[in-house]
């Protein structure tokens, strides 16, 4: 009984402690946790405007140096006419996919890069509410992703992640428009992250712990 309350309060003390030096990303993580975004729009309507955005993320370490991130989330691509004419507003949803490349997956500072694919929901509009694409006002559409990032470890279940990624959408009506250069956007993250283990690793943890303070 004594050895069962000892393991559960090292494992406690574990999760609510601070141990960046034994911080570590292994195989078979799996993280839950949120961001906020900032975004920066590349279009014709005129000069981007900064806006925000956030997300639900989701990562799962397949394999020592690789693993599959997600988000599924929602942002506001904004721009202002190069004219006297309205503002761009354009009201995008969207699910993405990643694979990333882990580069110190046992470290408390772990950078990465990634390249994925996204299904995005488009609705460009005006400042004011107007349609800005007639018929098509609201498109579902691909866009392919790519860009870098850092892991913050705080301890084995904690972590912060920031990250910057480049957008380039299928469709070139981001902005409502089909001329000119094609449309993209960029990203920058900053999300906080849960992470769960399976039985073995716990357990492999906990027999580590006990042998180094017998």
């Amino acid at each position: 009984m004594k050895t069962t309350l000892s393991r559960l309060l090292v494992l406690c003390l574990l999760a609510g402690v601070a141990l960046p030096a034994s911080a570590q990303m292994r195989s078979n993580k799996f993280g839950v946790g949120a961001s906020g975004s900032y975004y920066l729009v590349n279009v014709d309507y005129g000069s981007a405007e900064p806006s925000i955005g956030g997300s639900v993320d989701l990562s799962y370490s397949l394999m020592e140096y690789m693993s599959v991130r997600s988000s599924l989330g929602f942002g506001f691509l904004q721009a202002k006419s190069s004219t006297t004419g309205p503002t761009l507003n354009t009201a995008i949803m969207f699910g993405n996919l990643y694979l990333a490349a882990d580069f110190i997956p046992h470290g408390s500072v772990n950078p990465f890069v990634f390249v994925g694919g996204s299904g995005m929901y488009i609705d460009a509009r005006t400042g004011a509410g107007v349609a800005l694409t007639g018929s098509e006002t609201k498109q579902l559409k691909g866009t392919v992703i790519g860009g870098v990032g850092v892991d913050l470890f705080v301890n084995e279940f904690l972590s912060f992640t920031i990250s910057g990624e480049m957008g380039l959408p299928v469709t070139d009506k981001i902005d409502g428009l089909s001329t000119g250069e094609k449309d993209s956007f960029q990203r920058i993250s900053l999300g906080v992250r849960y992470y769960f283990f399976d039985q073995e690793f716990i357990t492999r943890m906990l027999k580590a712990l006990e042998g180094r303070y017998k």
